[in-house]
């Protein structure tokens, strides 16, 4: 069986200036364990820290399990 490499950070892009940024997995993770309800709504969601205004979500929405309150696996459209 071949295991996937899991990503070691996510692309966010700004809805306002389109300023793109890695946030590594990890700190999303992080954010699961202190607010896993966010997870019913969508990804995690920051301000752009370059224009102050824009909302930074992933570049890519991932479609995501949810097994328990956290982020399980990550699945990919084929």
């Amino acid at each position: 069986m071949k295991q996937s490499k899991q990503p070691v950070s996510i692309s966010y892009v700004c809805s306002n200036c389109g300023f793109k940024e890695d946030i590594p997995v990890d700190v999303l993770e992080y954010f699961d364990e202190v607010n896993p309800k966010q997870l019913l709504y969508g990804s995690h969601q920051f301000t752009c820290e370059k224009c102050k205004t824009g909302i930074m979500n992933p570049e890519r929405e991932p479609e995501i399990m949810i097994k328990g309150f956290g982020l399980f696996e990550g699945i990919e459209k084929r």
